[in-house]
């Protein structure tokens, strides 16, 4: 389900705009910067904290070319 709230926040931005993500949980990591990369966007920060709980923050920035990413089939 996170995967899918990144997605739809993503889409609603402008092309070349950023988003910050916080993720708890290296499964969750894992399966946004998979798809992040997958729709062609760009992962500008990928940071770890408090490793003991495995959070997460991703910033990404949104590709400006829409093709890929507004695909639904990606």
């Amino acid at each position: 389900m996170t995967t899918v709230r990144v997605r739809l926040a993503l889409d609603r931005l402008a092309p070349g705009s950023c988003l910050g993500i916080k993720l708890a949980g290296e499964e969750p990591h894992r399966n946004v910067a998979s798809a992040i990369r997958m729709l062609g966007h760009t992962i500008l920060e990928d940071n770890a904290w408090d490793e003991g709980d495995a959070n997460y923050y991703l910033l990404v920035r949104k590709s400006d070319d829409n093709t890929k990413a507004s695909d639904p089939s990606a």
